[in-house]
């Protein structure tokens, strides 16, 4: 039976003859032919370039800064009146609580009105012009809620 095994599973020979030899040949690089195709020089470039000029009428560069330019003056000018706006507003809102305030000090001043009458004007005032300036500085972006109705049973 040993004879069989060795039959079968063939045993393997030599090393050197399974090593072959490789030979590596060096390519030459072949002579630069003159280029085929199409070939970008700057002559050309400033071509197309003038060419789409006069086809747009101005460098599309330009436009873009104009438009950018136009923007932004008009964001300003918007800010500006806005801004114009609120300060209007404040000084008609501090005349109108400054003529409250001082026509309730003389109302105490004769005892028509109590001393905490006027503090509790005084510290709503207060607490409704903090409230005002915030909305001013702090815009809120959120759209306030809307209540869905429900149903009664």
């Amino acid at each position: 039976m040993p004879e069989e095994n060795e039959a079968k599973s063939p045993k393997p020979e030599k090393d050197e003859e399974k090593t072959e030899e490789i030979k590596i040949e060096e390519i030459e690089p072949e002579p630069k032919a003159q280029q085929t195709g199409f070939v970008w020089t700057p002559e050309i470039i400033r071509d197309i370039q003038n060419f789409l000029v006069e086809i747009l009428g101005t460098n599309l560069a330009d436009k873009l800064l104009t438009l950018k330019k136009n923007n932004a003056e008009a964001q300003r000018n918007y800010f500006d009146t806005v801004s114009k706006h609120n300060r209007r507003m404040i000084y008609v809102l501090l005349a109108f609580l400054i003529g409250i305030v001082g026509f309730m000090s003389l109302l105490t001043l004769y005892g028509s009105v109590s001393g905490d009458a006027l503090l509790f004007l005084v510290g709503t005032i207060t607490g409704y012009v903090l409230l005002f300036i915030q909305r001013l500085v702090f815009p809120s972006k959120e759209t306030p809620p809307t209540e869905e109705e429900t149903p009664v049973a």
